[in-house]
């Protein structure tokens, strides 16, 4: 455990990595190193690539906090790095990391645990209703998600554990933010977020002006409260620290809620949602940073 006061540790911020989410990892990491430094705060930037792991023991760091998207950095390899060298990193753990970072084994997991809907997974090609949509079970901002329209292309894509494809739903998109503070875990908000492009896809997600952020989401209230309550228990059963962004789906078609996904490693670039839901929460983005520090001390 660490007893020196937040702002006398020695933080050492890693991003970029080697995954397909490195710009994303650097625009967080640029954004979260530059609010820490303006406000004190002993801290130093890396960019991690996979021949300088290593390095990061020369900064000495009394903690990691972890800006990486994608391979290494959300699937729990930067967690278990710093576990077996004695460094504390901020998010959560590498079982836990682990597990949301796999799309299929999460939604399995969670069945076992909640009364939660999730859209159904395509495993044969028998009464299927065209299109689907394929996405890779890991890996995030919504990078190499696709429509599939026809059997012949369905039947290339099955049977592939990196490949998810599951019916389509269509509705009002959702996201929710969930952070941890002195063990009281709390949900931000949920936001409905709008967008012009078929997909919500990397290019709405990350380019001004491409998609509408409505905080409160214009939802019945008995769906907000829910989905309050119900990203809290899944933090909670996930064993997440810190923070997480679940999304979901409300259906056009019965009004019902589907869980798609749960993200422990939300960006935290000017434009992220999860820095959007803490200012709505009357949170500021240093105080959000300060949190999930505190969280991993």
């Amino acid at each position: 455990m660490i007893n020196k006061k937040t702002n006398l540790i020695n933080i050492l911020v890693v991003a970029g990595g080697w995954s397909d989410e490195r710009e994303i990892s650097l625009m967080s990491g640029r954004n979260i190193f530059s609010c820490l430094k303006k406000n004190k705060f002993n801290v130093k930037f890396f960019d991690i690539k996979k021949n300088n792991m290593r390095q990061i023991l020369k900064y000495k760091p009394d903690l990691i906090f972890n800006a990486l998207h994608g391979e290494f950095g959300e699937d729990g390899g930067i967690n278990a790095f710093a576990y077996v060298n004695k460094i504390a990193i901020t998010h959560s753990g590498a079982i836990s990391s682990a597990l949301c970072f796999n799309k299929r084994l999460l939604k399995n997991y969670l069945k076992g645990k909640l009364n939660i809907l999730s859209p159904r997974e395509i495993l044969n090609t028998k009464f299927i209703k065209f299109p689907v949509i394929s996405k890779p079970n890991w890996g995030g901002s919504s990078k190499g998600i696709k429509f599939i329209n026809n059997e012949k292309t369905l039947k290339k894509n099955m049977n592939n554990d990196q490949i998810l494809i599951e019916e389509i739903i269509l509705g009002k998109e959702l996201t929710v933010t969930v952070i941890e503070n002195n063990n009281k875990i709390t949900a931000l908000g949920v936001t409905e977020i709008q967008f012009d492009n078929k997909l919500y896809d990397y290019i709405a997600k990350y380019t001004k002006n491409k998609s509408l952020h409505f905080l409160p989401a214009r939802i019945p209230e008995s769906k907000y409260k829910f989905l309050m309550e119900i990203s809290k228990k899944i933090f909670r059963i996930c064993n997440c620290k810190g923070i997480a962004r679940l999304d979901y789906i409300i259906s056009n078609q019965n009004g019902k809620i589907y869980f798609l996904e749960m993200n422990t490693h939300p960006g935290l670039t000017k434009i992220s949602l999860a820095p959007e839901q803490a200012k709505y929460h009357r949170l500021s983005y240093l105080h959000l940073l300060k949190q999930i520090i505190n969280a991993s001390l």
